[in-house]
């Protein structure tokens, strides 16, 4: 069937248009081509910031602040489409407390599930809250999703209203909440890591368990954020992870100790430190 088909581009001169084009050569640079990754042929790169989906290897590791950083820069830094942090924890956490600066959430996950048509931004947005840094907010309550719906259908609907969404997944990784969002390789995953030695040693099994049900592959495009979050600590727990685990993921990086994220109050990109905005920059910049 393919003994006439040339093995070369063929003189556009003398063939159709149409099969001109398709045997032309493609330039540099472009989606065809594959760019170095750990030091071999590696996946393409994103050309705008991906969903994500933020994790926390143990609890207080801070993955709700992670996912909120991660937005801020999209959305103050690099004008990002309308970024959203999307609570995806096991029934609910501070993510409206942590996140609404501006304007509180008037709904739930829940209440626009139950909207129609609810794949349009102004339904998003009359259930979510609002930070300063130009994101939405959209937390959860304890109750379970309604009927036939999971966190496929939200990313779905999400994606159709034209949102960026970011979603804050929390503690544990084995959370069935998120399985439909790392089942999704088009979305990014994050894992942060406490900068403590007993949240590294709960980071092994957790690794294992993505690993096991999900693949290497999988962990191999994860970004792992180490978060400071006391005054006292340092820089070990982070190079630890670079050491024994910065060939195994995409990238290992930290976030540094922030007075204002260490109060515990809502979130504001103007009111972090210089060095906290770039870190979060650079979280942006490695899932692209």
């Amino acid at each position: 069937m393919f003994d006439n088909f040339p093995d070369h581009p063929a003189d556009p001169s003398t063939t159709p248009t149409d099969l001109s084009l398709l045997l032309r050569p493609a330039p540099p640079g472009s989606p065809t081509d594959l760019v170095r990754t750990h030091g071999g042929d590696g996946f393409l790169l994103w050309a705008g910031i991906p969903a994500a989906l933020v994790i926390g290897s143990s609890g207080g590791a801070g993955a709700t602040t992670t996912a909120l950083g991660i937005a801020s820069a999209a959305a103050a830094e690099y004008g990002e489409r309308s970024p959203i942090v999307v609570d995806a924890t096991a029934t609910g956490g501070d993510l409206a407390q942590r996140g609404c600066d501006t304007i509180d959430a008037a709904g739930t996950v829940q209440n626009w599930l139950n909207m129609t048509p609810r794949g349009l931004a102004p339904s998003v947005l009359d259930s979510s809250g609002e930070n300063s840094a130009g994101f939405g907010v959209l937390p959860r309550g304890p109750e379970a999703l309604p009927r036939r719906e999971t966190y496929a259908s939200v990313h779905r609907d999400l994606c159709a209203a034209g949102c960026l969404p970011i979603y804050d997944g929390g503690a544990p990784v084995s959370n069935r909440m998120i399985a439909p969002l790392l089942a999704d390789s088009r979305i990014a995953l994050v894992i942060t890591l406490a900068a403590r030695a007993d949240a590294v040693n709960r980071l092994k099994p957790a690794l294992i368990w993505l690993d096991d049900n999900y693949s290497q592959f999988h962990l191999a495009e994860a970004v792992i954020v180490v978060t400071r979050q006391h005054r006292s600590d340092g820089p070990l727990i982070a190079e630890h992870a670079r050491h024994y685990l910065g060939k195994l993921v995409r990238a290992v990086t930290e976030i540094p100790y922030d007075a204002h994220l260490a109060a515990g109050g809502p979130m504001s990109w103007k009111r972090l430190s210089p060095p906290t905005r770039s870190a979060y920059r650079k979280i942006v910049n490695l899932l692209r």
